[in-house]
């Protein structure tokens, strides 16, 4: 391990996926995964491994690397490296470009318990960053936080007073800024932590579904997410 800079060498990350060095180098060169760092940066450089790489690559696996995969545990969850909470509004602009879990929870109150987890895969290159500005956009108000979002807004009979009387005084509101709105009135904050591919994202998303389930909107039986980003 690199003490300076907490990674792991391509043999220590090898040994510990019981995989071939070779298998596992033949990953890094050719899908140059985050948290995959050649040093130095040019060809022939030493691979290393941030440890949050091999802990997805353990229990999601990868392209070419034939290894064990290992269950994702309560110390699995905890060692996750979340992002900072940031209100929903930025989240469109700040959030990766990578596939990635992310939790949505209500602002202001440090102990505020998780209310909608969602994840995003590859998204031709867009990631958590495309799968949160549909929602940003106001463009997913039948799918994912949009729908739960905007079916809490119908129930509210004063929230849809404001558009009559708006449509009243001559200013229709737009479907999309309708779903907008119904996200902004919940006053939420989002954090999402970077998945190597789509396969950890769906991965990680079911096990903190079911760590977290008697708190989320998505947390029933009923509303079991399939394969579809969320």
């Amino acid at each position: 391990m690199l003490k300076d800079e907490q990674l792991l060498s391509l043999d220590v990350a090898a040994s510990q996926l019981g995989v071939e060095t070779k298998d596992l180098r033949s990953y890094l060169r050719k899908h140059r995964p985050k948290g995959a760092v050649q040093v130095p940066n040019k060809p022939g450089g030493n691979w290393h491994l941030h440890p949050s790489l091999l802990q997805q690559l353990q229990f999601a696996g990868a392209p070419g690397i034939d290894a064990p995969l290992l269950p994702i545990d309560d110390a699995t969850l905890d060692a996750l490296e979340w992002s900072e909470w940031i209100p929903f509004e930025q989240s469109a602009e700040q959030a990766p470009v990578l596939p990635g879990v992310y939790v949505v929870r209500e602002r202001g109150q440090e102990q505020s318990p998780p209310l909608y987890i969602g994840q995003a895969g590859e998204r031709n290159g867009k990631g958590l960053r495309g799968r949160l500005k549909v929602y940003s956009s106001g463009m997913g108000a039948t799918s994912g936080l949009g729908k739960y979002a905007m079916n809490l807004a119908l129930a509210d009979s004063a929230w849809l007073a404001q558009f009559v009387h708006e449509a009243e005084a001559g200013r229709p509101e737009s479907v999309e800024r309708m779903a907008r709105r119904a996200i902004d009135r919940l006053n939420l904050e989002v954090r999402w932590v970077p998945c190597v591919h789509r396969k950890a994202a769906m991965l990680l998303e079911a096990a903190l579904i079911k760590k977290h389930s008697s708190t989320l909107w998505n947390g029933s039986s009923d509303n079991e997410q399939d394969s579809s980003e969320k």
